[in-house]
């Protein structure tokens, strides 16, 4: 199919209608002036092909496109194109028929428009579909090539060039349904994800709490059933039981009343035997006891306490001893590491030093080369401008520059000029003021004499003030100060008594017991007197303490003794002598092997993790000194139940393991540890103390600034006094005329000097500016020699500048790594030593501490064994005296006793019995109440009571355990109370209806799903088939791309390829070569060799899937003749199958046309003649 014709009427500068007849089917051309009308032709057939970017056709609305925009009378545009439809394989699909198809389009002036296809109107759609189906897309138009064209052709990227190449293969279509088909994944996404959050958010929520309660109420059911058995079972068992019970306690009843009365009688025949046997001991007694003195117990009782006092204290000293000997050998081998450490750091240190000095060096080297390079990559491109650095650094040609120069050279000679002019005035000004100064000089003299005075008063004044040394202000700044003091002191106390009525325990109060009582001796709370090293140990820490927390701490038991009989304490309270209190730490051996278990690190004795005071460690060691502390529960347990340890042991939530198998814990208690509120309420009456410290210390010194500042105040007052009357005079001599002649006779002198100046600073600028026209004068007359220097001197420090920038950033980079490597060495080795430095001053501390206790605990061991060796000579001595008399003593005591012990034997027995009797009565009574309760609340019992017991029945009590029965009611019950809280009757009926609804949208979501999947295969198999028929057009397009260019440029060869590296799906890249030589870039190429390498490619295009219509508008435009002959030529042996439209201005194109179109302008409006075969007559 092609345009037999073209009829304009009204349609841009076709203001009549004009028919354009006898288009030929292969080749023709359109030419004339400019202005003439040739391009409307080709828009008018975009106008009716449908195109609707009216930027395509110049034009900015429908109502641009009729003559004169409707302002000449003309008010609507029509155009018809008469279509050849001879070749029906080739027709419009529909329209087979038809041997002429005409197309019209019609605009008004108000903006209607009409599409008519053979006379009839259709629609734009049906327009735009019957173009698209014999390829003429107006609005994607491959058919329409324009001059600009060509242009964007030449620099498209890769991306841009495969682009082309898939719209010549027509994959957008591939594109459209793979973008349709990915939006209908999105849409069955977002079903899917609906269907889930239902599924997961609402069905299966109800679906499984309705299976829960469903299995509730069956649970529940069973429950109810067999309960009621069971309560049946274990009542008669009951029942049965209370009967025997209540006839055994009668029976029991009568044999321990008679045992009763035998036992009195026995008592008495007791105590008096005992009467006699006292009288006879005590006169035994009376003789020995004047003989010997009688305090040989005391004796005993006094040793007996020493000796354990001795025993505690010689365990405390030895493990004290190898507690010191296990810290000495822990501080050697830290100090050891230490210097290790050190002199490791000296060495990396003095390492790091020099890897510095060459680091900087290296570092602003490549600095300096960079700056280097870029000063020389900016000279050389200034030099290839044919620019010269000038004096001040910028770059000018040295036209510019000489021009500059001699602009400068003028004005500095008009200055010189000006500014002699202007001296040569002021020196005249001066001649006439200066007697005019001397007539008022007497005047002046005596204001200024009073000037004088009162500025000396001032100076007095101004001294007295720098005497006082105070600063103005600064009584009101104290006031202030003490304001806010005392407002946070009010804040602080408040936040203090909060925190102690919220932790009431932690306050010990009393009142002294005695006058004059020294409560030095009172230490406090236990808890006040330590801290925590860690407070990540709070919590461990105070379970390990327990209520010893709470202990108060004294001196000795005297003080104890003292504060709970007259202390009016206000809850009762436990103490702590220092004197009596004795603990022990376990050993490091202990110690050791725990850790060894743990991991170092993971478990610590408890009171390495508390800082106290050495006088102390007694009531420390009783508290912390057995149990271990582990950072996990697992290693808690691995050391409380190990063979060697065998140690009560703790974790950080508070956990206890004891050995003894008690284990306590559970959920971790949330509120915070009392020794972190201890921490608070510390910092909170620190914070208090320093707050009164510095409030007395403000006030103070307010009183003492207080007297100076009124004196401050009264001199201030003559000091602002003394300078406003100063400003008075200053005043009254500024507007005196004397004081206004000498002001301006000094500024007339002032500008005399400063334009001498400038007439010296602009005769050098003269000079220089001279020498300098000279020398770029010289310049010009070699400027071509000069130019050709400089640009090789730039180009070879350009390369020097290049390389050496290159070679300090390699070297820079190469060192960089090292000098980070070194310098994180360096910060572990100064970690470790810092780490180490702290263990050893923690170490000695622990050794200073240890060797005092060793020393306190050796003294008191060497005085308790003095005093146990006297003690045992005296108890020796005395029992020596007295051994003879005890013996018959002991025998008569012994006997005595032997009766004693009958006697409170029986005593206890004829007790038991009263009570045993009184119990079996109450049993007896209560037995039969509760027998005639059951048969009330249970009235089946009566009717089941001869079957109690029997064998195969129901309350066969062998077979049915009813021990088993009752605990398994008790459970029952339980489980009955808490499930029948929450079950629901109705379960069962909903659960069936929520399974339904739960298959119907699982059933739905699987036939998305499987929609889903096949559309992703159909997507695949689109990529697959788009990649194929993309290489195939690439390869066509390729071999056409060079046989057209080689036919427009003999020996020039042309191809696309895919960019190095990627794949050709990723972009194409156009290549051209001369003579087997391949160019690196199309900038090599001429402006003419561009635009053919960028036409050919766009011909080869066409020609992969030829249109039957081609539209070119003067894409000859920057071509020689010979090459637009070529072109013209190639058109004709490569597109027989389709008709060209070719608007061009020069001869070798359309001399190659079969019909030729000249355009002209008559009358304001524009005409059209037909030339048949370039040269023939007119038409």
């Amino acid at each position: 199919m092609f345009i037999k014709s073209v009829i304009i009427d009204g349609f841009k500068s076709y203001g009549t209608r004009t028919e354009i007849k006898g288009f030929d089917p292969e080749f023709n051309a359109i030419t004339g002036l400019n202005g003439t009308g040739k391009s409307n032709i080709l828009d008018s057939i975009c106008f009716v092909l449908g195109i609707s970017n009216l930027t395509h056709v110049r034009a900015n609305s429908l109502q641009d496109l009729i003559y004169k925009s409707g302002q000449a009378g003309v008010t609507k545009a029509s155009v018809t194109i008469v279509f050849d439809n001879s070749d029906t394989s080739k027709s419009p699909i529909n329209y087979e028929q038809h041997d002429e198809i005409t197309v019209t389009r019609q605009i008004v002036v108000a903006g209607k428009n009409r599409y008519m296809i053979n006379g009839s109107t259709v629609t734009n759609k049906h327009v735009t579909d019957f173009f698209n189906s014999i390829q003429l897309n107006v609005n994607n138009p491959h058919f329409l090539i324009m001059q600009g064209r060509i242009t964007k052709v030449l620099n498209m990227k890769p991306p841009e060039i495969l682009s082309m190449i898939e719209e010549a293969a027509g994959t957008r279509m591939y594109e459209n349904k793979k973008l349709g088909a990915q939006k209908t994944i999105e849409k069955k996404d977002s079903k899917l994800k609906e269907m889930d959050e239902m599924i997961n958010e609402s069905i299966n929520p109800k679906l499984q709490k309705l299976k829960e309660e469903k299995s509730q109420y069956v649970e529940y059911q069973r429950i109810q059933r067999e309960l009621e058995q069971l309560n049946r079972i274990y009542t008669a068992y009951q029942y049965l039981n209370k009967e025997k019970w209540k006839q055994q306690s009668e029976d029991q009843l009568k044999d321990h009343q008679l045992k009763l009365e035998d036992g009195k009688k026995a008592i008495s025949d007791g105590q008096e035997q005992i009467v006699t046997l006292e009288k006879q001991i005590e006169e035994l007694q009376a003789r020995r006891d004047a003989e010997s003195g009688g305090n040989l117990h005391e004796l005993e009782a006094q040793l007996k306490e020493i000796s354990t006092s001795e025993a505690r204290s010689s365990a405390a000293l030895k493990g004290e001893r190898e507690n010191l000997a296990a810290e000495t050998k822990r501080q050697k081998q830290l100090d050891k590491n230490v210097k290790d450490d050190e002199k490791a750091l000296s060495t990396k240190n003095a390492e790091l030093s020099n890897a510095q000095t060459v680091f900087n060096a290296l570092q602003e080297a490549e600095k300096q080369d960079g700056e280097a390079l870029i000063a020389a990559q900016e000279k050389f491109q200034a030099v290839s401008s044919g620019l010269v650095a000038t004096d001040e650094g910028d770059n000018a040609t040295l036209q510019d520059q000489l021009i500059s120069a001699k602009e400068q050279l003028t004005e500095a000679e008009t200055e010189v000029t000006q500014c002699n002019m202007n001296i040569k005035h002021n020196k005249s000004e001066l001649e006439k003021k200066r007697p005019l100064l001397k007539k008022t000089e007497m005047a002046f003299a005596k204001d200024q004499k009073d000037l004088n005075l009162k500025e000396k008063e001032l100076e007095s004044l101004q001294s007295a003030l720098q005497r006082l040394n105070y600063e103005d202000g600064m009584a009101e700044r104290l006031q202030q100060q003490l304001r806010n003091l005392s407002e946070q002191t009010r804040t602080s106390s408040a936040e203090l008594n909060n925190l102690s009525h919220r932790y009431p325990f932690l306050i010990f109060d009393y009142d002294d017991p005695e006058p004059n009582f020294d409560r030095r001796k009172v230490r406090g709370l236990l808890c006040k007197l330590f801290k925590v090293h860690d407070s990540k140990f709070n919590r461990a820490v105070e379970t390990v303490a327990g209520g010893k927390l709470y202990n108060v701490v004294v001196d000795d038991e005297g003080i104890s003794a003292k504060l709970i009989k007259k202390g009016n304490l206000r809850r009762r309270t436990t103490f702590a002598p220092l004197n009596k209190i004795q603990g022990s730490r376990a050993d490091s051996r202990m110690i050791q092997k725990a850790e060894q278990i743990a991991g170092r690190g993971n478990v610590f004795l408890a009171l390495s993790l508390v800082e106290y005071e050495p006088m102390y460690e007694s009531v420390m060691s009783w508290t912390f000194g057995q149990t271990f502390i582990c950072t996990s529960t697992e290693a808690a347990k691995k050391v409380a139940f190990h063979p060697e340890i065998k140690r009560k042991c703790i974790d950080l939530d508070g956990n206890v393991f004891d050995p003894s198998g008690i284990i306590s814990g559970g959920a971790v208690d949330k509120s915070q540890p009392i020794l972190s509120a201890l921490v608070n309420i510390f910092q909170a009456e620190t914070r208090l103390s320093s707050l009164k410290a510095e409030y007395g210390q403000l006030n103070q010194k307010l009183s003492e600034v207080a007297p100076i500042a009124a004196s401050y105040e009264n001199m201030k007052q003559k000091f602002d006094l003394c300078s406003r009357e100063l400003e008075r005079v200053k005043a009254r001599l500024q507007d005196t005329p004397h004081y206004q002649l000498q002001q301006e006779l000094e500024e007339l002198e002032t500008n005399i000097k400063a334009k001498e100046e400038r007439i010296s600073h602009c005769k050098n600028v003269i000079k220089e500016k001279t020498a300098k026209v000279k020398e770029l004068e010289s310049k010009m007359k070699n400027m071509k020699a000069i130019r050709e220097k400089a640009v090789a001197d730039a180009e070879a420090a350009l390369k020097a500048a290049k390389k050496k920038a290159e070679d300090s950033r390699t070297k820079w980079k190469q060192r960089e790594q090292e000098f980070a490597a070194l310098r994180l060495e360096i910060q572990e080795l100064e970690k470790s030593t810092e780490s180490g430095k702290e263990q050893l001053v923690q170490s000695s501390e622990t050794i200073t501490r240890l060797q005092q206790s060793i020393d306190a605990l050796s003294e008191e061991l060497a005085n308790i064994q003095e005093e146990v060796k006297a003690k045992k000579a005296l108890v020796k001595s005395q029992k020596d005296a007295i051994g003879q008399k005890d013996k018959e003593i002991q025998q008569m005591t012994a006997q005595k006793e032997k009766i004693v012990k009958r006697i409170n034997d029986e005593e206890l027995n004829l007790k038991s019995l009263a009570n045993y009797i009184e119990g079996c009565q109450k049993d007896v009574e209560k037995n039969d109440l509760l027998l005639k309760k059951m048969r009330k609340d249970y009235r089946w019992i009566d009717g089941d009571r001869e079957y109690f017991g029997q064998p195969n029945g129901m309350y066969d009590f062998e077979a049915n355990n009813p021990e088993e029965a009752g605990k398994k009611i008790d459970k029952l019950n339980k489980l009955k109370e808490k499930i029948g809280r929450n079950v629901n009757p109705k379960a069962m009926d909903m659960l069936s209806t929520q399974e339904e609804q739960f298959q119907e949208v699982m059933n739905k979501k699987g036939i998305i799903e499987e929609d889903r999947s096949k559309i992703l295969f159909v997507i695949e198999e689109l990529d697959v088939k788009k990649e194929e028929v993309i290489k195939k057009a690439w390869e066509k397009v390729n071999n056409d791309f060079n046989s057209i260019l080689s036919s427009l440029l003999p020996s020039a060869h042309a191809k696309l390829k895919p960019v190095d590296g990627k794949s050709f799906m990723d972009g194409l890249e156009v290549k051209v070569g001369f003579g087997g030589i391949w160019k690196e870039s199309l900038d090599e190429l001429s402006g003419g060799q561009r635009s053919l390498v960028a036409l050919s490619l766009i011909l080869a295009m066409l020609l992969f899937k030829p249109a039957p219509l081609y539209i070119l508008d003067e894409v000859d435009a920057a071509l020689d003749p010979s090459h637009t002959q070529n072109i013209g030529q190639m058109l004709k042996a490569h597109f027989r199958q389709s008709q060209f439209i070719v608007v061009s201005l020069k001869d070798g194109m359309f001399n190659n046309a079969n019909v030729l179109f000249r355009t002209s302008f008559v009358d304001g409006m524009s005409a059209v003649t037909r030339t048949v075969g370039g040269g023939g007559g007119k038409s």
